[in-house]
């Protein structure tokens, strides 16, 4: 057949490019499905132990409450709070945990007693201990 310029002469074999090359490949489809199925099993059954975080939250706040309890400035607190926060490089993941008692005569961010405690969320180790009064 002449060439007439319409039809682009096919590459040889070999230079098709990558994804030419990965397009070609026989099983290709059934390796994505397997990998595929492979992360979403991952993903399900195992969803914290990429992140590191291996405490639950209750856990972590039964750890930082026995340390309170045993603190020479321990209080009884009215109100309990915990996040997951990431510190240093590469991230740690840490629990910390707020115990507090409200000031009744003050505004949602006044209180008596105060107390920050980080855990770290994989150990369960205490890192860091502030209680303070308001």
């Amino acid at each position: 057949m002449p060439d007439d310029g319409l039809i682009p002469p096919e590459p040889p074999d070999g230079s098709k490019g990558l994804i030419g090359r990965l397009n070609a490949m026989p099983g290709r489809p059934l390796l994505l499905i397997v990998v595929g199925v492979i992360l979403a099993i991952l993903l399900i059954f195992a969803p914290g132990s990429c992140s590191g975080v291996d405490l639950e939250e209750n856990e972590a706040v039964a750890i930082a409450r026995a340390e309170l309890d045993g603190h020479p400035d321990g209080f009884t607190p009215e109100r309990t709070e915990a996040k997951v926060l990431r510190q240093g490089f590469p991230p740690t993941p840490y629990w910390v945990v707020v115990f507090t008692v409200p000031d009744p005569d003050g505004g949602s961010e006044d209180f008596l007693r105060h107390a920050a405690i980080w855990v770290h969320a994989g150990t369960g180790e205490i890192r860091e201990v502030q209680v303070g009064d308001g």
